[in-house]
């Protein structure tokens, strides 16, 4: 939210988010004045348990950052996450105007831009992760890792926080999936599509 927000207040747009909490049938988040409008995508108690605290937290996050043994794994977690992610792909294609990006942001939402992609080839699609990519031989665990990485693969542009996870990144498209990687140029292939992988560390403006 607070590295996301100043941008959506400056270039304005559709903010496509899940909302925190249940919304009263008569409650409106418009905010007056605002340059930006909200979209929010509802979860029931159990898709917040499987989606948010099961499969993005519960198995992403520890694996992201290199903690195996603390990994969940369960295929039902899975399968409420790919369903949730079609939600948020079908809400951005609703909003979706030619000319338009679609940002999508961090690990909750990895599927979201293969099942934009396939229904909206147009698209300009970007992802920022923001938190670590692992290494080959940590990725690679997860039961679901083509899922993952088709999700991103899917987008124009990829950024990570550090030159690292770019590696990391490249690593895993190319071992695992066979894609055709240039290290060099910052770019991977996958199918018939070419995205840009790039590091675009977050810190401080001290000045």
């Amino acid at each position: 939210m607070a590295a996301m927000e100043p941008a959506m207040r400056e270039r304005g747009g559709v903010w496509v988010g899940w909302p925190g909490a249940k919304l009263r049938p008569d409650e409106d988040l418009h905010v007056p004045d605002s340059p930006y409008r909200l979209r929010p995508v509802p979860l029931s108690d159990h898709e917040t348990r499987r989606f948010y605290h099961g499969y993005s937290n519960g198995t992403l996050w520890p694996l992201f950052h290199s903690l195996p043994e603390r990994v969940v794994l369960d295929r039902r977690n899975f399968e409420v996450y790919e369903a949730v992610n079609e939600r948020f792909a079908r809400a951005a294609i609703d909003e979706l105007e030619d000319g338009n990006l679609i940002w999508v942001h961090d690990y909750h939402l990895a599927l979201c831009p293969e099942m934009i992609r396939r229904e909206r080839s147009d698209a300009r699609v970007a992802f920022f992760l923001h938190i670590p990519f692992p290494p080959f031989d940590v990725y690679r665990i997860l039961p679901t890792y083509r899922e993952v990485l088709r999700g991103l693969l899917a987008c124009d542009l990829v950024g990570f926080h550090s030159p690292g996870y770019v590696r990391n990144f490249f690593d895993c498209a190319e071992r695992l999936l066979g894609a055709r990687v240039d290290r060099e140029q910052g770019w991977i292939e996958h199918g018939d599509h070419t995205v840009q992988v790039a590091a675009f560390p977050l810190g401080i403006e001290y000045e």
